[in-house]
């Protein structure tokens, strides 16, 4: 239960975190940006605290889970607003790599989605190499999309699947925004989806996703 909260909470305070450096102090617009998206997680945790007093529970492990048709460009773009200033933070180029699967619809929760794609492009970031590229793309396959964030870093390792693991961290883990690799993995099982991956240098990790039969 208390990892629902842990997620608006943690991309509160990396966000707060990147507020008290000078050189976000200097930037205005990245400033108010940033403040928007602390906003808009206070409103998430708001919601998720109320949930939780009610006792309501959805079918799906215990996640407040509320499915919606979501346009994957729509949802590609909230991504960026949110993760550039983290790779702006962390030194890196942020490419956005959409494709033809950026005009589909998925089945989801806008919130969670979005918050399992800005992890995943926070730890690419930590992970990747120092001045290097990572890139956002989707992809689509069959009655599923799959959107996967991409890093020209050393990778994960051969035993990359354990990670998805309870209170399993890589050997290089550090502290940062975002709620691991467990928890991703939780929110796209709740929506029917699956992790998907690609170990070794300049890897890969993102998630396949339902398509709206609409």
């Amino acid at each position: 239960m208390a990892h629902q909260l842990r997620i608006p909470t943690s991309l509160i305070a990396g966000y707060a975190e990147m507020l008290a450096t000078d050189e976000i102090q200097r930037d205005s617009k990245r400033r108010h940006q940033i403040l928007g998206e602390i906003r808009q997680n206070l409103g998430e945790l708001n919601r998720l605290t109320i949930e939780l007093q009610e006792g309501s529970r959805a079918e799906t492990s215990g996640l407040p889970i509320h499915k919606l048709s979501i346009p994957v460009g729509s949802l590609i773009e909230e991504t960026i607003q949110a993760a550039a200033p983290i790779c702006e933070y962390r030194k890196v180029r942020f490419e956005s790599s959409p494709q033809a699967a950026a005009t589909g619809l998925i089945v989801g929760d806008r919130f969670y989605l979005k918050l399992c794609l800005v992890n995943l492009i926070d730890n690419a970031a930590k992970y990747g190499k120092p001045g290097g590229r990572v890139q956002l793309a989707t992809e689509l396959l069959g009655p599923s999309i799959e959107l996967r964030v991409a890093d020209d870093g050393v990778g994960l390792g051969p035993n990359a699947v354990e990670l998805f693991a309870p209170f399993v961290q890589g050997p290089q883990a550090k502290e940062g925004i975002g709620m691991g690799l467990t928890l991703v993995n939780a929110v796209v099982k709740a929506h029917g989806g699956s992790m998907t991956w690609k170990s070794g240098k300049g890897s890969y990790v993102g998630f396949r996703i339902p398509r709206s039969p609409n």
